[in-house]
């Protein structure tokens, strides 16, 4: 069993430290990865900016840089490792986004932790993260992720879903 939980201390510091600059730093790495105002797109580039958004508390900035580690970009290979790292930090702050692609790379064949993946998609369901309760409605119809099949949990679960996706969270 794959333990991603940070210790209490990592993310209470993670959390403490976030100031403006911080801020700026996850406006300006968020900024490389999409491009705009006639620049192109550079992952790379964001790196370094999303890190010290990250070290200075901002959970958004390690989602955004567990996604890119995990996907990959021009110029940035894709890091297993890193990508489980950054997600399991943004998500041990309670970002339901981090909480349920962490739950999705705990699905595949690499690490396969059925159960892990569970409690984060539980996690995220919680705060109404609409694919997370959907994941759950699935695992309760089929008898996956380590729970047994039951059409009330896999209705009620549906259900969430459906009202979640009425009341989206803008994106990290």
């Amino acid at each position: 069993m794959m333990r991603l939980l940070l210790p209490a201390l990592a993310v209470a510091t993670m959390l403490a430290g976030c100031g403006p600059d911080a801020a700026s730093e996850l406006a300006l790495g968020k900024r490389l990865l999409t491009g705009g105002a006639g620049a192109p797109a550079d992952a790379r580039a964001a790196v370094p900016h999303l890190r010290h958004a990250a070290a200075g508390g901002l959970p958004a900035a390690a989602y955004h840089l567990g996604l890119l580690y995990q996907r990959g970009a021009p110029g940035l290979q894709a890091d297993r490792a890193a990508a489980l790292h950054w997600l399991g930090a943004a998500a041990q702050t309670g970002l339901p986004q981090a909480q349920f692609m962490l739950g999705q790379m705990l699905l595949d064949p690499l690490s396969s932790d059925p159960a892990q993946a569970r409690l984060w998609f539980e996690r995220a369901a919680t705060q109404e993260h609409a694919e997370a309760n959907l994941e759950l409605a699935m695992a309760y119809r089929r008898g996956d992720l380590g729970l047994l099949p039951d059409a009330q949990q896999a209705e009620r679960y549906l259900m969430e879903s459906q009202h979640a996706q009425k009341h989206r969270s803008p994106p990290p």
